[in-house]
């Protein structure tokens, strides 16, 4: 998101962020506060984040970390990114979190601790014209196992409940970014049943033309500087230019002095050869002239948001909600999400549904070794990749669906379209609807397919509201998927099970 905060900005923010989410999901502690220490840190380092604090203090049943600090532990470099590696370790400057405080810590049972309020303090990162700010970061009944290493649960970490009041980012005293009402609720995991969960945000304003403002400011802003710079340059390239010219004609009279009876040409040939420095100079100082205008062009427009296309939709302040529930066993690997919401003002409504299969304490430890074998070994891509397609392989779908209730959002979108192109929205709508039959004879008729492009088409003509569901007759895992995409793809959406439905 381009809110002009700095590389280093960004990174710190992320790292704050990363300690954020482990210990929404818990943190294994002993009692005393140089255990709390250590353990906390392996933890951390295992979600990739380092954590330094000058005092781990025990003081009753609470454990206070004063001081706290944190910065993203990066991958080591291959050896052809030594270079990159510094410059992150430049932008990645540890975060100032203050205290935290693990208040009213206290044995369960099962070998659990149960830490009644984890708490931070406010934080402020000020950095380049740029404010990032967060307040109220609370969690609530943190479970915790004593030796998580023996339990992948205890890796897990949970907290049966979070929130945030509220995480903002200024620039120039101007809000851009501000995110209110964060709120998460988990039960423990059991064996017996899935466990339920929900969380929400109240409001996640973006003012997308405050950024712009910012934006190209800062760009005119450099590009002006840029241009100095090329003044300075040229003017500095003049003078060495008329010093060379003077020194040409001071060893010209030493070495060959003129006289009334020396031929004007052989005048003209050293006033020539000054005049020929000059305009070499000359010359270079109107290609510095150039590049400055080359420079100030890349400076306006790269980078640049289309906001010809955000005013047209109307998005130039983005006003959200969420709201979400649903459960997960880390024993059956069954996940669901009953409903997720998203609704925006000018936009419309999103709503979702998903039943998974696979999503197991077996996955999750595939998943762990994977990030550590990459943070050993200096993140091997390939390798990632390879292993991040053979885990997936076994997880499985039985529902999804996705529906689309639109606020005249679709509309605005058509209407910017045809006027770009210069063609009326109903001969757009018909080109969309020839693409989708294309589609159709690719999938040689396929009754799923016959059907959704039917929907979609009534989608095209009045867009009200469209939904997708994905809903096989058994469940499908991702390996199946995979073989028969590779070969039957045209057999995918039955497969599927695909649904379209429109205006309903």
């Amino acid at each position: 998101m381009p809110l002009n905060m700095s590389r280093s900005a960004l990174v710190k923010t992320f790292a704050l962020t990363a300690v954020i989410a482990p210990l929404w999901a818990g943190t294994a502690l002993a009692w005393t506060g140089d255990d709390v220490a250590k353990r906390l840190q392996a933890l951390l380092k295992e979600q990739m984040v380092e954590l330094t604090f000058s005092k781990a203090e025990t003081n009753g049943s609470n454990v206070i970390l004063h001081d706290a600090k944190a910065q993203i532990a990066l991958p080591k470099p291959a050896p052809d990114e030594t270079e990159e590696a510094e410059q992150d370790d430049k932008d990645n400057a540890p975060v100032n979190l203050g205290t935290i405080t693990l208040s009213n810590i206290s044995d369960a049972a099962d070998d659990v601790y149960l830490i009644e309020k984890a708490s931070f303090d406010d934080v402020k990162i000020v950095e380049d014209n740029s404010v990032f700010a967060t307040s109220d970061i609370r969690f609530n009944n943190v479970r915790l196992t004593k030796d998580p290493k023996t339990d992948l649960i205890g890796r897990l970490q949970y907290a049966e409940s979070f929130q945030i009041g509220a995480i903002s980012v200024t620039v120039q005293s101007k809000p851009v970014f501000e995110l209110k009402g964060v709120h998460f609720a988990q039960e423990p995991f059991s064996k017996e049943k899935a466990s339920n969960y929900s969380w929400g945000i109240e409001a996640l304003n973006i003012d997308l033309g405050e950024v712009d403002r910012i934006d190209q400011e800062k760009k005119k802003q450099r590009a002006a500087e840029l241009e100095e710079s090329v003044k300075e340059a040229a003017k500095a390239a003049e003078e060495a230019a008329e010093e060379a010219a003077t020194s040409a004609d001071a060893t010209t009279e030493t070495t060959e002095p003129a006289t009334a009876d020396a031929a004007p040409a052989d005048k003209a040939g050293v006033t020539a050869d000054a005049d020929g420095n000059t305009d070499i100079a000359t010359d270079d100082t109107d290609e510095m002239a150039e590049d400055s205008d080359l420079g100030e062009d890349l400076a306006e427009t790269s980078g640049d948001m289309d906001m010809a296309a955000i005013r047209a939709l109307g998005l130039e302040k983005i006003n959200l909600t969420m709201d979400a529930k649903g459960s997960w066993s880390p024993y059956s690997g069954q996940y669901t999400v009953d409903q997720m919401t998203v609704s925006g003002k000018n936009i419309g409504t999103y709503n979702y549904k998903l039943t998974m299969g696979g999503y197991n304490l077996k996955f999750i430890k595939a998943v762990q070794d994977l990030l550590s074998s990459v943070m050993e070994e200096g993140g091997d891509n390939t390798a990632m990749q390879v292993a991040a397609v053979g885990m997936l392989q076994n997880l499985s779908i039985s529902n999804m669906e996705l529906r689309y209730d639109d606020a005249n959002f679709f509309g605005k979108v058509l209407d910017y379209q045809a006027k770009k192109r210069d063609i009326t929205r109903e001969e757009l709508v018909q080109e969309m609807k020839d693409q989708l039959q294309i589609g159709v004879d690719y999938f040689e008729k396929e009754p799923v397919v016959v059907d959704a492009a039917k929907a979609m088409g009534e989608y095209l003509d009045a867009p009200k509201s469209i939904s997708f569901k994905i809903q096989p007759e058994n469940p499908v895992t991702f390996g199946i998927l995979t073989a028969v995409g590779m070969a039957e793809p045209k057999k995918l959406w039955s497969v599927l099970g695909v649904k379209v439905e429109a205006n309903k």
